[in-house]
C-alpha cells in the first residue's frame, strides 16, 4: 500500500499571518483629479483639497494601514497663484488647518514613515516544503522517500524585492509633488502631496503671510483690445 503526504514546514500559519503578501503601491497623480474641494474663492491663492487620497486614488492597502498607525492624513492638494508676484510655498505662504496654522511633514519623512516594512518578509526564508512517500507492505514501512523543495527563498525574495519597488514608487512621487519651497509663478497652477501628521481631518485653505500681505501686488486686469476700426470707404470714380 503507497501512502504519500506534503508537510510544509512549522509554523506556516502565523509566518502568513505575520508577514502577509508585499503591497503595491498605486500613484496618486494629484494633477489628474477632476474633482477638488475648494477652499475661500477671490483669494490670492486658489486652493482645493482632497483628503483620504490613498484610498480613493488606488488600493494601497499596506500604506492605508500605515496611514493610519501613524496618525496621518495624505491629502492631494492643487494650487492657482492668482497673484502678481511669484509666491514661494514654504515663504509666502501658511496653510490653515481649521483654525490654526500646521507645517507639513517634508516627504522624505512622511515617506519613511508610511513605507511597509521588508525585512519581516525574510521569515518566509522558512516556509520550504517536504514531499514525503511511504510503501508499507503488511502494515511495515518498506520503502521511505522524502524530497526538500527550497520554496522560501524564492518567496521571500519576490515579497522582498515587491515591497522594496513598492517603497520607492510611493516615496518617488512623494517627492516629485513635494511642495516645500515651490515657487508658484503668477497665473500658475500646481499639484502637491501634502502629509499630516493630525488625529482628525479639518477644512483647509492657505492664506498669504502677514509679511507677504503686505507687499501684496494683485494680478494686473487685462485691458480689453480696442475695436478695430474700419476702413475708409474709396470715393466713387465719376467718368
Amino acid at each position: 500500500m503507497l501512502k504519500r503526504s506534503t508537510r510544509l514546514s512549522a509554523g506556516l500559519g502565523l509566518l502568513l499571518l505575520t508577514a502577509g503578501c508585499a503591497g503595491s503601491y498605486t500613484p496618486i497623480r494629484p494633477d489628474r483629479i477632476a474633482t477638488y474641494q475648494a477652499s475661500a474663492a477671490n483669494a490670492p491663492v486658489d486652493f482645493g483639497y482632497q483628503f483620504d487620497a490613498l484610498r480613493l486614488n488606488g488600493r494601497n492597502k499596506k500604506y492605508r494601514k500605515h496611514e493610519a498607525k501613524k496618525g496621518y492624513h495624505v491629502a492631494a492638494v492643487r494650487v492657482t497663484n492668482n497673484s502678481g508676484r511669484e509666491l514661494n510655498f514654504s515663504r509666502d505662504l501658511v496653510l490653515q488647518y481649521g483654525d490654526r496654522p500646521i507645517t507639513p511633514v517634508a516627504a522624505p519623512i512622511a515617506a519613511q514613515d508610511l513605507k511597509q516594512g521588508v525585512a519581516i518578509y525574510l521569515l518566509y526564508l522558512l516556509l520550504n516544503i517536504n514531499l514525503s512517500s511511504t510503501t508499507t507492505t503488511n502494515g511495515y514501512v518498506t520503502q521511505s522517500n522524502n524530497t526538500f523543495l527550497p520554496t522560501g527563498p524564492f518567496i521571500a525574495g519576490g515579497n522582498i524585492l515587491g515591497a522594496s519597488l513598492a517603497n520607492g514608487n510611493m516615496r518617488k512621487e512623494f517627492q516629485t509633488f513635494d511642495l516645500t519651497n515651490r515657487t508658484i509663478k503668477p497665473g500658475e497652477t500646481v499639484y502637491g502631496i501634502l502629509s499630516l501628521r493630525e488625529s482628525a481631518v479639518a477644512p483647509m485653505r492657505l492664506e498669504l503671510r502677514p509679511s507677504t500681505e503686505s507687499t501684496y501686488v494683485p494680478a494686473p486686469v487685462p485691458t480689453p483690445a480696442p475695436a478695430p476700426v474700419p476702413p475708409a470707404a474709396s470715393p466713387t470714380r465719376t467718368e
